[in-house]
């Protein structure tokens, strides 16, 4: 007996679209907090019309976060044969904590991994996946640590993705974001303020001359030889 259902009529196909473009509008500003009405009313349709295409309201909301995510996944997908894998990764991670910040939905499925399936594929584990080709391209490139894993990854991206969200005003946009992803570069680039590259210095050597270090008499690691270079430090700072 055949199990494929017949097409839909054009009139419903129309109807569903409708409600789709409305629950990404809707999903996008409150998340899963608003309620089935509102999209019907947002999308122009009955409440009937709603819940013959989807029975629950999170049914609704995974198949618009999904094919969002889909987007991400082939966006993602497009990058693993990039040829600066450094830049790919951190470019990627950065539009993807961009466009969470303005859809609450996006940002509730990636933290959550409620993304669901789109034709049998699962789209969080896609985004997984897709996202481990870039980590480890871009570690065998030398432009990403090599002890952490795309989990870990995930987690400080979520954690970027809230910050970005609920921070103050006098932080400037994704100023957050630029700082949580150096803790992912190696350790000899550090991101400063202006955006300026700082190698680390060596150690056991001035910060200012290179000339070695003698023992500080309180336990603590000198940073600079005298007096000299440390007030030289300083005028480096007030400028900066």
């Amino acid at each position: 007996m055949p199990t494929d259902r017949p097409p839909m009529r054009a009139d419903a196909r129309r109807n569903r679209e409708r409600v789709m473009r409305a629950a990404l509008e809707a999903f996008a500003a409150d998340g899963r907090l608003v309620p089935l009405d509102e999209i019907a009313r947002r999308a122009g349709v009955g409440a009937g019309t709603v819940y013959r295409n989807f029975a629950t309201k999170e049914a609704l909301f995974e198949a618009v976060v999904s094919d969002r995510v889909r987007a991400m996944v082939d966006e993602a997908r497009a990058l693993g044969a990039a040829d600066d894998p450094g830049a790919a990764f951190y470019d990627f991670l950065a539009r993807v904590v961009e466009a969470a910040m303005v859809n609450h939905a996006l940002c509730e499925a990636l933290m959550e991994q409620g993304a669901g399936a789109l034709e049998g594929e699962c789209m969080d584990a896609a985004f997984t996946d897709a996202l481990d080709v870039l980590l480890r391209r871009a570690i065998e490139a030398g432009d990403v640590r090599g002890d952490v894993d795309v989990h870990e990854v995930r987690t400080l991206m979520n954690g970027c993705m809230a910050m970005e969200r609920f921070r103050r005003a006098a932080v400037p946009p994704r100023r957050i974001t630029a700082l949580a992803l150096d803790a992912l570069r190696p350790r000899q680039d550090v991101t400063k303020q202006g955006n300026e590259t700082e190698v680390s210095r060596k150690d056991g050597a001035c910060e200012i001359c290179d000339r070695p270090l003698n023992t500080s008499r309180t336990g603590r690691p000198a940073r600079y030889c005298g007096p000299a270079c440390r007030q030289k430090a300083h005028r480096r700072r007030t400028r900066a």
